[in-house]
């Protein structure tokens, strides 16, 4: 059901519960309130009757000292009167009663001779009447009582009545309402039913970057706008980022598929020549396996380093533990200066000597494998590749520096990027995911890394980590 219909239904039940308590609690005051009326109109008549009786002298019989109550007197058309002995006989009654006489009841009386007044109601036919039964008391002696009886024929057309106006009023009343709420729920839900259009249009389109329009004041709907519409915000955001996401899929797959057939292709060459080859040539096929060799531990490299970047992607949160940074940077470049045996390898740490870092010790080791790797890798033999820590008030500083061939400046925002190489000049036997790594490394201990380059000086890339705090046991070490 809209819900334009349960707001009109809502407001139309309440509005019918309140005309049904309200008409309720009238018609049963009004009708206690007449009721009361007609009892206080039979307590004077009966009250006005009893003065009335009389003594006259005293006779055999008890009854013939009493003279009775003139009650034509008091009678009216509406008002019917009998008086009655003690043991049930009808003295006298008035004369609009007809032949028909007031019903004597027993548990009436007998509530009158306990309580001195008693009600009752009675029905002849289809009409009630309202009875009261009063004792007549002479020289403190019960000799009879009077009846006063009235028909509630009035009462009976009032309440009539007014219950034929409640109910008429009522329908009127719930007939309007469902007017009115049909009416007011929609101009309530008009600024509702523009923004779901809209919302529409703009997801059929997929126009993420059209806003919703409102006038209108800044109330609960005006909060809903400005919701929906930075709700789009993100949503244009999240379309962007999962349009470059693709893309960035797209060319790393084909990337990644590239870079795998290479060494395939060179390795089912290699094969395929081995196989035509006679046994009597070694020293080519030693030179074939080498290159096979070669081929496969690069292919390993590369597979390695996609396991990497899928583990990243997935997620990967590294495990960052308490490190002394000064034994491990001297167990790093002890083995480094195997990989640049022909350039002069410089280190300065005398600056990490009490510096103590949130790492994981194994990503952080690739880490700095992976800049000193590049240095010695795009630096000629003979050249200077420098390794240097400073320290910055809360943060340690890690420079690599080397004299190699440098970054062209337009090519400077892309080296982070899987499989981008800078040029020819920096174009090796690499995988092109080295960089790519490191950043993410760098990222996950929130580090921040930045590069500085001139084209035929070389590069100095910089790694700033946050420190955890001074070590206490820190002990000088020379390399």
């Amino acid at each position: 059901m809209p819900i334009r219909w349960r707001l009109t239904l809502w407001y139309t039940g309440i509005l019918l519960a309140v005309l049904v308590v309200l008409g309720s609690a009238v018609y049963f005051l009004l009708e206690r309130s007449l009721m009361a009326e007609i009892d206080r109109y039979l307590e004077a008549k009966a009250t006005e009757v009893v003065k009335s009786t009389k003594v006259v002298g005293t006779l055999p019989f008890f009854l013939r000292q009493v003279v009775l109550p003139d009650v034509e007197v008091f009678a009216a058309p509406d008002v019917y009167l009998q008086v009655v002995a003690l043991k049930g006989e009808i003295a006298v009654r008035s004369k609009n009663l007809g032949n028909y006489s007031l019903p004597v009841d027993e548990k009436a009386v007998q509530e009158m001779l306990k309580k001195g007044t008693a009600f009752q109601t009675f029905s002849v036919g289809e009409e009630k009447f309202k009875m009261i039964l009063k004792p007549l008391i002479v020289e403190r002696e019960i000799v009879g009582f009077l009846q006063v009886a009235r028909p509630l024929k009035s009462l009976t057309l009032a309440l009539g009545r007014l219950k034929n106006i409640l109910v008429f009023g009522g329908f009127i009343s719930v007939l309007l309402a469902l007017a009115l709420g049909w009416f007011m729920s929609g101009k309530a839900l008009s600024p509702i039913g523009h923004l779901t259009r809209e919302a529409k249009t703009i997801g059929e389109n997929r126009a993420f970057h059209s806003r919703v329009k409102y006038v209108g004041p800044r109330d609960e709907l005006g909060e809903l706008a400005l919701t929906f519409n930075k709700m789009l915000e993100n949503l244009e955001e999240a379309y962007r980022l999962l349009e470059e996401s693709l893309q960035t899929q797209k060319r790393f797959v084909a990337d990644a598929s590239h870079e795998l057939r290479t060494p395939l292709t060179s390795i089912q060459g290699n094969v395929d020549f081995l196989l035509q080859l006679s046994h009597e040539s070694p020293e080519l096929q030693k030179e074939v396996l080498l290159d096979i060799s070669a081929e496969t531990k690069r292919l390993s490299r590369l597979v390695k380093d996609l396991l990497t970047l899928a583990r990243a992607d997935s997620g990967l949160s590294l495990n960052l533990q308490e490190m002394e940074l000064k034994p491990v940077l001297e167990e790093v470049t002890r083995q480094a200066r195997f990989l640049g045996k022909n350039h002069h390898f410089r280190i300065e740490m005398e600056e990490a000597g009490d510096v103590v870092l949130k790492a994981d010790v194994d990503y952080f080791k690739q880490l700095l494998f992976i800049f000193l790797d590049n240095a010695f890798k795009y630096t000629q033999p003979g050249k200077n590749v420098t390794l240097i820590v400073k320290r910055q008030e809360d943060r340690v500083e890690l420079l690599f520096a080397d004299e190699g061939p440098g970054i062209p400046q337009e090519d400077l925002p892309h080296i982070f990027d899987r499989f981008y190489r800078a040029g020819k000049a920096r174009s090796g036997g690499g995988t092109g995911l080295g960089l790519a790594i490191a950043r993410w490394i760098a990222v996950e201990h929130g580090a921040e890394i930045s590069v500085e380059s001139t084209v035929g000086q070389g590069s100095i890339f910089r790694i700033s980590f946050p420190i955890f705090r001074k070590s206490n046991t820190a002990v000088g070490r020379k390399v």
